[in-house]
Parts: C-alpha cells; structure tokens; sequence
C-alpha cells in the first residue's frame, strides 16, 4: 500500500474525522496543501525538497486533478513530512546528555522503533528525582509521536514532563517547557474536532496562561489566544484573553494583529462586538 493510500485508509476509519473528502484524490489534495500550510512552506520550497516542478506540487493539491501521485514521490513526501516535523518538534539544547543525543539520531535515521524502546527503558531507570527527567519525558513522548501523532503514550509521557517541571524556573527547564507546549499544540491541530481536542487545548491554553503570569511575556498570552481561537474554545475564553493582551499591548496594536493574522479570526468578533457597541 502506498504512503497516502495509507493516510487515506487511516481517515476512512475514523468515526468522527474533522473532515470529510468526496473521494481519495481530493483527500490527497487537502493532505499535501495542509502539510505546506502546518509547517509554512511554498509551492516552490516543496518543489525543491521534492525534486518536481511547481507546476507538479500545484496539480498535486487540486483534487480536480486526474494525474494520481506517483509512488516514488508519494515517499518522497513521507520523508519530507517526517523531516519538517523532526525540525518543528526537536531541539538538541545545550546542555545536551548523550542519551538524548541518541534519541535524537535514532529518530533522524528513521528507526522508531529503537528510539521508543531506548526513551522506554531510560524512563524506566532514572531516578524519580533525577534533575534530567522532565526532558527526557519530553523526548520519549517525541519518541511516540513521530510516527503516531497525539497516541495516548505520547500524550501522557507529554504530561509527566509538564508535571516533572512544575516549580523549577531555569533557562533550561522554561526552554524545554516552551517546546513540550509547543509539541502539543503541532499535536491539537492534527486532532480531530471533539472532547479530546477541547481538552487538549483547555489545558495548553492555561499552561500559556501560567507562563505569562511566571514571565509577563506577552508572546504566551498570544499563544493562548491562537489555542483558543484554533481548538476552538468557549468565546469567553477568547474574549477574556483578547481583553488582557488590549490592556498589555494597547488596543491598536493588539486589533491590528488579531484582523490581519488568520489564527485569531474568531477574536475579531470582540472588536466587532466593540465596534457594535461603540
């Protein structure tokens, strides 16, 4: 079975999907325009990593199209996928402990396997108290999630590493916090519309909240507001917090973003709302 033959076979058995396709073609076409869109590449950039013309990506994403996907180049998109996420997801920061270093050529060299059942056993063994744990949860749920994004394992491995960093307040620990919140959220958008994707994002909507109350940074109050406006969450929520980023960051400026960036297109019913009012 090809690459996106197996995509298309894993959506046809999901029983509640975020969307439905008339027909494979089309679901391919969605497929490959979404993958440009989540990792913010061209038509030209995916060219390139690909080795075909635009002209051949553009008739890849019109589902009007009767060309079907070449096998060879269907895995050449496996292994551009695969490549994005390990570059969205995996960070070696410093300092960097070999065991991760070896989780991290495991997972670049395509060997699962290996790298789950190394992050398994590692997790296994350490200390409870260890002062590396938190990270090395992070990479074992990276571990599960490159080859099944949002698994329960990985989900929950995500979790402990949250749960393991509660309290500590090191450049390293907010580093490695900053990327497990931003592994999840790559995790919610691939998730499809329902319970688990409200709980998804309730919780890394409230983890961005508690960053900025910990570092008064504004850019988590931003990260809170795209969770909210893309899970999507209760409209009081993204009132709320649009409100708190006015009082931050001046009203002008935080309109001006929110109406020209697509992430936050629910948020501007609130100027809507204002304007109505006003």
């Amino acid at each position: 079975m090809s690459y996106l033959q197996n995509k298309w076979s894993e959506h046809e058995r999901q029983t509640s999907p975020a969307r439905r396709y008339a027909s494979q073609r089309e679901f391919e076409a969605d497929w490959i325009y979404s993958l440009r869109r989540r990792y913010r590449v061209s038509q030209e950039a995916l060219a390139v990593m690909a080795n075909v013309s635009v002209t051949t990506v553009q008739n890849w994403e019109n589902p009007r199209s009767a060309k079907a996907i070449a096998e060879h180049n269907q895995e050449r998109l496996r292994d551009i996928e695969r490549d994005l996420w390990i570059k969205a997801h995996v960070t070696l920061l410093d300092p960097c402990p070999p065991y991760i270093k070896a989780l991290y050529d495991l997972m670049s060299a395509s060997k699962d396997d290996s790298a789950k059942a190394l992050a398994d056993y590692l997790v296994a063994t350490m200390p409870p108290d260890d002062t590396g744990r938190a990270r090395l949860l992070h990479w074992a749920s990276l571990t599960h999630s490159i080859g099944e994004p949002g698994s329960l394992r990985a989900r929950s491995l995500s979790e402990a590493a949250l749960d393991a960093l509660a309290g500590s307040d090191t450049p390293l620990s907010a580093a490695i916090e900053n990327e497990i919140l931003g592994s999840q959220f790559e995790d919610l958008l691939l998730m499809p519309q329902g319970q688990a994707r409200t709980r998804q994002g309730m919780n890394l909507m409230l983890a961005c909240e508690r960053l900025f109350q910990r570092d008064r940074q504004p850019a988590y109050l931003w990260n809170a507001l795209e969770i909210a406006c893309r899970a999507p969450l209760d409209s009081q929520d993204v009132f709320r917090l649009t409100q708190t980023l006015v009082e931050v960051q001046g009203l002008a400026h935080v309109r001006h973003r929110v109406r020209s960036e697509a992430s936050f297109e629910l948020a501007r019913l609130v100027f809507d709302d204002n304007a109505t009012r006003n």
